[in-house]
Parts: C-alpha cells; sequence; structure tokens
C-alpha cells in the first residue's frame, strides 16, 4: 500500500507541475503584446517523494521519485525593436535595463525595466507659494514609466557633460520642464523649461569684397546684445586706390530704441594680397568694443576667411556666424543613441538635460519580477551596475522612437500548451489508475 500511496503522490505532484507550467504559458500568452516583457517557462526537475523500507530486517528501501517545477525567464533574450516615432519612446538594444523608482525622492526600492514607453507627469511642489496667495506655484514635469514609476537618470553639469559615477545614490529624477505659475499668474519657465539669452562673444564673416569695385561695400552683421535682444553691427569696407589691397573699415550699430551708440575697433584697415587672401592683420581678428546704456560689449571679428576677387560690383557673403542667442523656451525634447535627453529651445539651441544608465547584473535571469513588467534585485542576480553609453567599443545601444517588443514566439507557446495539456491528462490517468488499484485491495480484504 505505501508504494500506491507514493505512487498517488506522484501523480498529484505531476498534475501540480502542469498546473504551473500551464499558468505560465497563459502568462507569456496574455503579454504577447507586453512591451518588453521577457517570456517565463517552466523547466522540470525529479524530485525524491518517498523512501519506504522493501525488504524487511535486510534493510532495504525503495525510493519513489516524483517531479517539481522551476520558473526560469529569458529576461537575457532580446526582443524585436519596432519603431513607433514618439519621440520619449527608447528601446535598448543589447543588455541592460532602465533604472525606476515608485518614489519622486527615491525612497522606494529600484526598479529596472526594459519597457521604454515613457511619458510625462506633472507634479506639484509642495511649499512652493513663491508669491504669498496661499498657493503652491511650481509644476516640475518628471519623465515616468507607462505605469507611474519615475525615470533616474543623470542630471546634466553646466557644460553639458555627466558625472562619471556607478551609485544609485547620484541619479535623479528626471526632470525635463519647470514652471512657476498657477491659474490667475504670468506663469515663468525655469530651467530647463528655458534657456537664458548669451550674449555675441565672436563673430565669423565669411565674404568676398569686390576688386573691381571702387565704392564702399557694407555689410550688416546680427549680434546678441547683453539685455539679449538682436541688433546688427554694420561694416563698411572702403578700398583704397593709391593702395590696392587695402581697405578701411567703418563700424556703427544702434541700440534697441535705434539710437546709434558708439562703435570702436582695432586695426582700423584689412590689407589683401595677391592671390586673394587676407594678409592683414594676420590672424584676421578684428577686437570690436560696442557701448550703450548697458555697458561696453566686447565682440571679436573674425574675417580670416574673406577674399577680394572681382565679383560683381559688390560685396558678397557666403556665411555669418555668430555665437550670440536670445533667451528660448523648451519646445520640445528627444533621445540621442546614448540616452541622453535632448532639449530644443525656441531660440535654436540645444542642451543635454539628463542622461539615462543602462542597469546590467551578474544574472540578469535571476532578478525578481514585479508588477509593472519591472524587475527588482534578488538575491541570485548580484547588484546592479549603471553603465553610461557612449563608448565606440559598446554592445548596447538605445534606440529612440522605438520600442522592444514581446520576446514571446505564439508559436512556441502553442505548442508547448498541447504538450502541457497531455502531461496533464496522463498525470490525472495515473490517479484514477491508483484509485482502481486501491478499491482492488479493498475488495480483497472483503
Amino acid at each position: 500500500m505505501s508504494s500506491l500511496q507514493g505512487s498517488f503522490n506522484t501523480g498529484v505532484q505531476a498534475m501540480i507541475a502542469e498546473t504551473q507550467s500551464l499558468n505560465n504559458i497563459s502568462t507569456n500568452i496574455a503579454n504577447i503584446n507586453t512591451n518588453g516583457y521577457k517570456t517565463q517557462t517552466t523547466q522540470f526537475a525529479t524530485l525524491l517523494n518517498e523512501t519506504s523500507p522493501t525488504g524487511g530486517s535486510s534493510g532495504v528501501y525503495s525510493k519513489f521519485f516524483s517531479v517539481q517545477s522551476i520558473d526560469t525567464r529569458a529576461v537575457d533574450t532580446q526582443g524585436v525593436v519596432a519603431t513607433t516615432g514618439r519621440t520619449l519612446d527608447l528601446a535598448i538594444n543589447g543588455r541592460g535595463f532602465i533604472v525606476t523608482n515608485p518614489q519622486l525622492d527615491g525612497t522606494g526600492q529600484y526598479e529596472y525595466t526594459r519597457d521604454g514607453s515613457l511619458t510625462g507627469k506633472t507634479v506639484t511642489i509642495p511649499n512652493s507659494d513663491l508669491n504669498g496667495d496661499g498657493i503652491d506655484d511650481m509644476q516640475n514635469t518628471y519623465l515616468t514609466t507607462s505605469n507611474g514609476d519615475y525615470v533616474y537618470g543623470w542630471p546634466a553639469n553646466a557644460d553639458g557633460t555627466f558625472p562619471n559615477t556607478n551609485s544609485l545614490a547620484s541619479l535623479q529624477p528626471v526632470m525635463y520642464s519647470s514652471v512657476i505659475g498657477n491659474p490667475g499668474d504670468t506663469p515663468t519657465n525655469l530651467v530647463p523649461g528655458s534657456i537664458p539669452a548669451n550674449p555675441t562673444t565672436d563673430i565669423t564673416l565669411q565674404a568676398n569684397v569686390s576688386s573691381t569695385d571702387g565704392a564702399r561695400q557694407p555689410v550688416g552683421l546680427p549680434f546678441v546684445d547683453a539685455s539679449g535682444n538682436t541688433r546688427t553691427l554694420t561694416v563698411g569696407f572702403t578700398p583704397d586706390p593709391s593702395n590696392p589691397g587695402n581697405w578701411t573699415m567703418d563700424m556703427a550699430s544702434n541700440d534697441s530704441t535705434n539710437t546709434a551708440v558708439p562703435v570702436t575697433f582695432d586695426p582700423p584697415n584689412v590689407t589683401f594680397g595677391s592671390d586673394g587672401s587676407i594678409t592683414s592683420p594676420t590672424d584676421g581678428l578684428i577686437t570690436v568694443e560696442i557701448s550703450d546704456s548697458t555697458g561696453p560689449q566686447d565682440i571679436t571679428v573674425d574675417l580670416s576667411k574673406m577674399s577680394q576677387f572681382s565679383d560683381g560690383d559688390k560685396l558678397t557673403v557666403d556665411n555669418i556666424t555668430q555665437d550670440g542667442y536670445i533667451a528660448g523656451d523648451l519646445n520640445t525634447t528627444y533621445f540621442n543613441g546614448n540616452g541622453v535627453l535632448i532639449g530644443s529651445y525656441t531660440n535654436g539651441q540645444v542642451k543635454n538635460l539628463f542622461k539615462l544608465p543602462v542597469a546590467t547584473f551578474p544574472s540578469d535571469n535571476l532578478l525578481d519580477a514585479v508588477n509593472g513588467n519591472a524587475f527588482t534585485q534578488s538575491e541570485l542576480s548580484g547588484t546592479p551596475t549603471l553603465n553610461s553609453l557612449g563608448s565606440p567599443n559598446g554592445t548596447t545601444q538605445f534606440v529612440p522612437g522605438a520600442l522592444e517588443t514581446s520576446n514571446v514566439d505564439l508559436g512556441d507557446q502553442f505548442s508547448k500548451m498541447i504538450v502541457t495539456q497531455r502531461a496533464y491528462s496522463s498525470a490525472s490517468k495515473i490517479i484514477t489508475t491508483i484509485d482502481e488499484m486501491t478499491q482492488a485491495v479493498r475488495d480483497l480484504k472483503t
């Protein structure tokens, strides 16, 4: 009878194991369209069920084995990367995870996901009543996952670079817009919601003065003044008929009220050689000082790319560049292939805002799965390493405007479902057979 009991336990455990297998199959099929979902598979292993004496005093024992189910997840298997066109969608091609936290202040347990379907969440900051009307004024917009967890990354330094650290404590929730204002107020954009004006310090003129024109040839050079306004520096070139190749310069500018302001510059003339290239000043640089009510503004005008050829009796401009810009508001944000969130502003400037690290583990497949298609660190997975993408030899990259699809193979899941169903039915047949044999033993006693 003990043998029958052992066989009965074997059949029951087999049905339990196959039930777990079917549960994983159904979960996989249900998540066939879940971004970044990783297939969970049931593996089977023999399990010692019972050891019973069979030889009386001879001490011979029989071992009865059953089966146990062991769940594994193919976290390290890449899903197909599909283009979406959304600027905030981000797929990972290669190993690694996006770092998230359910709490804005980072006090929650860090989670890791490959679902890069990101969006924004606007949060009113407590105790931010800046105008005394009793209403909190500051609203920040943070990057979140589809289930509402905050995305964490490195904030950019003032020069657009990022810190070189592997510490989770160095990460901050990714904020890409901050606004002061509430209904009835005039909202004011804050960094990174806005970018302040930058006065011009350098202007480069690439142009040709016509050697066949004996008159003054003017050109207007736009620049940004210290107040953030766009103005024009007018430069005139007048040839010296007694000294071919020598040109006298004059400069003028007006302030924001269109009133002429003093302009000084040095040297006062330029010289071109027989080959048409500038020879004096040798570096082609003119130091200019423009004075107005805001004070003097020093600008270096680079004429090293100017030439003197016959060209229709007029000055022709090829290109004018200058390093100043007016203030601008954040217009759009987008990611690049290194996970850098870039802000594009209405004044034409772009600025690095945040950079997302890629977290890797020694054993990706042993992470603990949690709600929201995310994972947490486990005792067996090892600790995370934060990687900053950008190495030319790197094997992982972000794919902006795309998402990683589920790595579930639907045909494989249906095949496994059929096998599981047959195995379950066979295990149930073991139990019915044992029941019939038990009844036969019972009938012998009667």
